[in-house]
């Protein structure tokens, strides 16, 4: 099907290029895709790698039709993030390759992409707060895990200790942001 003609209700694009609300499923895997892009991108080439990532982003703001729900989430998140990295850092728990206050540039621009997915590829998630939990507390370390496995980040207590305090940070963190989420575009919207 064209998308020319689609939902008129959209964030303004040229007309060849409307997306619809139910956002259609490539959409929805261009989002997962971009995420972990960005993922990959920042996390093994820093902020080289994130300058790149960036550019995903704007692509994807471009193409979002909630462009400024998006942008919303992102500021969210950022601040969010900013705040557990960085105390996290404070506090010992972390250090990354590259040193930035509160954050590294590239741990920035990771958050960022993150607060893409609830609008879109995790949009299903939005109400479904228990679920939310067990994915944030398992999803979130492992998240982290591998960046260290990467190289982009340490631990400094033993492994087992930090996959379970991150657990317990994202088992919070993510089903709030799946409740702000849905209180600003509700999921049947």
């Amino acid at each position: 099907a064209s998308l020319s003609g689609l939902s008129a209700s959209c964030i303004w694009l040229p007309r060849a290029l409307k997306i619809a609300a139910p956002l259609p499923d490539m959409y929805i895997l261009l989002n997962v895709v971009l995420y972990q892009a960005v993922w990959f991108l920042c996390v093994f080439k820093e902020n080289q790698g994130a300058v790149i990532a960036l550019t995903l982003l704007i692509v994807h703001l471009y193409f979002s039709p909630y462009r400024v729900k998006d942008l919303r989430m992102m500021a969210f998140l950022l601040a969010i993030g900013a705040l557990i990295d960085g105390t996290l850092y404070l506090a010992g728990f972390m250090t990354y390759n590259v040193r930035a206050m509160p954050i590294p540039f590239w741990l920035a621009v990771v958050w960022l992409a993150l607060a893409t997915l609830p609008h879109h590829s995790l949009r299903w998630l939005k109400g479904r707060l228990v679920l939310a939990s067990l994915l944030g507390a398992l999803g979130g370390p492992l998240a982290y895990w591998a960046g260290v496995k990467a190289g982009a980040a340490s631990f400094t207590l033993p492994l087992m200790s930090s996959l379970i305090l991150l657990a317990l940070i994202w088992g919070v963190l993510w089903p709030f942001t799946m409740y702000i989420a849905d209180k600003d575009l509700p999921k049947n919207e």
